[in-house]
């Protein structure tokens, strides 16, 4: 297992410190350091756990978030940009990482914050004095943390090298920028797409560049970006000539393989005069939308003796030949990425060019150019900019005095430029710069003021900051009532929203909006109706588009919880029937829901030799049957009898892969074989050390929330579950930096033992929880593990999504009032509270007695007050189930 990155910073030094060597604009600093604001720093997370943290070789204790800037579930955040790709235990694209020590610019992301996909419709702004470096890597410059302030609303830093000092707000669609330049005959603002190329055009009379950079197909990121200062100069970096019949006379022939391994014989054959592609569904007929490859070869002429550069854009994996030496390399599951090679060639010789490519899951590009050594115009790049053109970049320079004020605002948009424009001026309509920190401030503290707390200055820090991180996601592409859809690439009236991490955040995230948001949980919920309209399937982990990740079909799950707790205003009807179809039909144009679906209908599990390695085939099981359970509470809010009983039935299903001699979960073949006890295969992630594998099957075994009871009688009664908890955690098993266990801890309350509950879910958030870059113990996908520390802390959890009951265990904080809505409030205070006095002594609700160790939804939306005893010794009799 890796050595973990340690570090040890004190956040409130550091607010101090920050404070005083880089002191925003006054309205700045009055939000940054005034109300709830002066807890946040987005930066916990961005380095590694600081906490000894049990995790498997597979895996890395990262938060993958970034200083993320913008209004709630915006459309474009941005952060400071340290890396476009990062090689760790998993490679990323994560763009801010607190360990690298330059800053390549400020990123308009799309990066699902905490998780492990991709940043789709990613831009990049730099400014820079001096000579215009184009290369992210040779352009970055030298900061100091020191220098930085990282707000939800507002971040700053000084870029060293240019003596620059940059600020930042933005809303949900709009970033407005604040450099600070020195004095400098040439200082420039610089545009690029990261990952991919774009089109770029300058408009001097207005002081503006307009773009978009393509995703796939016809899906683009437009923006729009305006100054308050001339251009005195401008210029596009204008893309090599794509690689056609002038250099490859006869063309590419093209050979497929429906497998992603170039694996058998061809199954599909085509010709192309260039490699200029883009591919939504399936690049010929006969081959499958996903995870297909393909072989392209082609002989090339060279026209003129001299270096040449080749630029092969790909999304996923690709290798490139020349003359059989292999000169590109990027054999990976990757989003949208571009690779050069540089080499002499001779005019009039021939060389064979051979690339090799396969597709995972979404979106397929091919793209191949070639920069011949011909002279270029010195003015053909700046002509190009006024016409508009292709480009790896584009920008703009002009002379500042010492320490001018160069403002610029950049409206986004899915839809058109007109709209990135219209954008742009709804939410920045002037250039006050002070004034639109301090609006970014308002929404921010509007927003976490739906829940006041009392406690240390340390809680209230990891507990805000954790709370902000639950609001920036999901991504609302809603723009002026309209969205561009990334189902069926039309623009429509309505709400839709994407980066859904739904397979993490339906545990805890999605229940929190069901409390703190309703309404936006209503809209969530027609925007995924809306992607099985146009798309034919709810989206399990949408990014932007379906995509093919992770197990179960989990939105189930969130239309369930959000049903049963009374949010209405979507058509529960079309969401049942949603549900079934999850539930009983194969995945089709380009979506797989619940994979091995057939099978478990048949067999009643998901057989490991037809779904081995990578193919998750016991958590299959175990996931489908909980999402069958929210699938049956549906059915009973919508007095669907039939299908109650048949789906509480199905729900049991999951007892057929727990095997009696192990006393776990165990793989089984289909023809009722099982698997060796512990075999790796299993899972991608039981990989590593045996004692990686016992972790991944000793979490496993607990993946039935919905059914406590059923796991209790499989070990042999509460008893035996209780002391296969007991050992879980006294080992160090729980690895809560991932989900499949999220709710482990509470499971005590339902076996007679909640004491244990108070004690595990306390030790936890003391042991991985920090006021610090390190402070987060794992992946934060989306929000998903600051909301398990948000309600933990709080002192009650969603254990069984799909139940409108939470678990209650011991805050952390001595007293939160939570908004509930309709000007009524819900509080729990903890007396007499303290690290020591970790265990509930007695509890009223409402000024009544109270036994119990669980909360109805209905009395906490009801609004009240839920009053703890605290004590340094378990009360053993208290909130024991009758």
């Amino acid at each position: 297992m890796k050595k973990l990155l340690r570090k040890c910073l004190c956040f409130v030094l550091v607010a101090i410190t920050l404070a005083a060597c880089n002191a925003p604009s006054k309205e700045g600093a009055d939000f940054a350091n005034k109300g709830v604001l002066q807890y946040v720093d987005t930066r916990v997370g961005t380095a590694a756990s600081i906490a000894d943290i049990t995790v498997t070789e597979v895996e890395e204790p990262m938060g993958y978030v970034s200083p993320i800037v913008g209004n709630p579930s915006a459309l474009t955040h941005w952060t400071p940009q340290t890396a476009t790709w990062t090689d760790r235990v998993i490679t990323v694209p994560v763009p801010y990482w607190y360990d690298q020590e330059k800053i390549q610019g400020f990123r308009g992301t799309r990066y699902p914050n905490g998780a492990v996909v991709g940043d789709w419709g990613a831009m990049c702004i730099m400014p820079m004095t001096g000579v215009v470096s184009i290369d992210a890597k040779a352009r970055a410059s030298k900061f100091s943390h020191d220098s930085e302030i990282a707000r939800p609303h507002y971040y700053s830093v000084k870029l060293d090298d240019y003596n620059i000092k940059a600020e930042l707000t933005a809303a949900s669609k709009t970033a407005f920028f604040q450099f600070t330049f020195p004095e400098s005959k040439s200082s420039s603002v610089l545009f690029d797409g990261v990952f991919v190329p774009g089109y770029y055009k300058v408009i001097p009379e207005r002081n503006e560049i307009e773009g978009y950079m393509i995703i796939a197909g016809n899906f683009r990121n437009h923006f729009v970006a305006k100054f308050d200062k001339e251009f005195e100069t401008y210029r596009v970096d204008v893309l090599p000539a794509v690689v056609d019949a002038n250099l490859v006379p006869e063309g590419f022939k093209a050979s497929y393989y429906n497998n992603d391994k170039l694996e058998g014989e061809p199954t599909a054959f085509d010709t192309y005069s260039d490699l200029n592609r883009e591919w939504l569904k399936a690049p010929v007929e006969g081959i499958k939308d996903d995870f297909f490859s393909a072989i392209y070869t082609g002989t090339l002429v060279a026209r003129h003796s001299g270096e040449h550069t080749f630029e092969l854009t790909t999304e996923d994996g690709t290798r490139m030949y020349l003359n059989n030496q292999l000169v590109i390399d990027k054999w990976e599951y990757r989003a949208t990425g571009t690779e050069t090679y540089t080499t002499k060639l001779t005019k009039g010789e021939k060389y064979d060019i051979r690339i090799e490519y396969y597709d995972g899951s979404g979106s397929t590009v091919m793209k191949l150019r070639c920069a011949e050594p011909v002279k270029q115009d010195p003015d053909f790049g700046s002509e190009m900019a006024l016409i508009g053109a292709d480009g790896n970049a584009v920008y703009v320079t002009f002379a500042t005095k010492d320490q001018e004020k160069v403002k610029m605002k950049v409206g986004t948009s899915l839809i058109d430029l007109a709209q990135a424009r219209a954008n742009m001026d709804q939410e920045f309509p002037d250039f006050d710069f002070n004034k639109s920190v301090a609006k970014g401030a308002q929404v921010w503290e509007n927003e976490l003021d739906k829940i006041q707390v009392e406690g240390s200055e340390d809680d209230k820090a990891i507990f805000y900051t954790a709370l902000t991180k639950c609001f920036v996601n999901p991504r609302n592409l809603n723009e002026d009532g309209r969205y561009f859809s990334p189902f069926d690439f039309k623009v429509h009236e309505g709400e839709m929203y994407t980066d859904l991490s739904i397979w993490d955040t339906f545990r805890s995230l999605h229940p929190l909006w069901v409390i703190l948001k309703p309404q936006e949980t209503t809209n969530i919920i027609n925007g995924m109706l809306n992607a099985y309209k146009e798309g034919g399937w709810i989206p399990k982990w949408p990014n932007p588009w379906y995509r093919s990740i992770m197990m179960g079909t989990h939105a189930d799950a969130v239309i369930a919880d959000a049903y049963v707790k009374g949010i209405r205003g979507f058509d529960a009807d079309l969401a049942f029937e949603a549900m079934l179809k999850n539930a009983n039909v194969k995945g089709d144009r380009g979506f797989s829901g619940r994979v091995g679906i057939d099978y478990f209908n048949k067999m009643g599990y998901v057989p490991t030799d037809i779904f081995g390695f990578y193919g998750e085939p016991v958590a299959r099981t175990l996931e489908f049957s909980y999402d069958d359970y929210c699938i049956a509470q549906m059915a009973r809010a919508l007095l669907k009898i039939d299908h109650l009983a048949e789906y509480m039935e199905r729900s049991k299903r999951y007892i057929n892969v727990f095997d009696k001699e192990t006393g776990l979960v165990r793989g089984k073949k289909l023809n009722g074989e099982w698997l060796p006890p512990f075999d790796k295969s299993i899972s991608v992630w039981a990989q590593g050390t045996d004692h990686d594998t016992e972790v991944y099957y000793k979490n496993h075994t607990l993946l039935v929330p919905h059914d406590i009871p059923g796991l209790a009688n499989f070990m042999g009664g509460n008893d035996q579950l209780e002391a296969y908890l007991d050992d879980f955690f006294d080992k160090d098993m729980y690895y809560v930096g991932d989900e499949f266990s999220m709710h482990a801890p509470y499971m005590y309350n339902n076996i007679g033992a909640p004491w244990k509950t108070q004690k595990v879910v306390r030790e936890m958030l003391s042991k991985y929880f920090f006021n610090d870059v390190g402070g987060l113990p794992g992946n934060d996908d989306c929000g998903q593990v600051s909301s398990w520390y948000v309600f933990g802390a709080m002192g009650f959890y969603p254990a069984c999504p799909g139940d409108p009951i939470y678990q209650l265990c011991s805050p952390v904080l001595n007293k939160v009032v939570l908004n509930v809505g309709e000007g009524k409030t819900f509080t729990i205070i903890a007396n007499n509270n303290s690290k020591e006095n970790a265990y509930i002594q007695s509890a009223k609700l409402n000024g009544k007695e109270y036994t119990k160790c669980t909360l109805t939804h209905s009395d906490l939306m009801n609004g009240g007050d839920l009053v703890f005893e605290m004590g340094a010794e378990p009360n053993k009799n208290w909130g024991i189930l009758k």
